[in-house]
């Protein structure tokens, strides 16, 4: 199971460096973040997205494209 325990630490670290980067800045766009965490806006979106599954998360503003 030890590459279980990667992928684990991977996500949590993750996870760990979307919410530093949400603290003390207010509501923060998916790009925002993928721009600080060098991944893409659409990688940005579904992690948030599944964070706010968690309740980790709120996401407050939908617009078009």
């Amino acid at each position: 199971m030890e590459g279980t325990r990667g992928m684990d630490d991977w996500w949590g670290d993750l996870e760990q460096e979307i919410l530093e980067s949400l603290e003390g800045h207010g509501p923060v766009a998916p790009a925002q973040i993928g721009r600080r965490l060098g991944i893409s806006e659409d990688a940005a979106a579904s992690l948030l997205s599944l964070l706010a599954q968690e309740g980790k998360v709120r996401i407050r503003l939908v617009d078009l494209p």
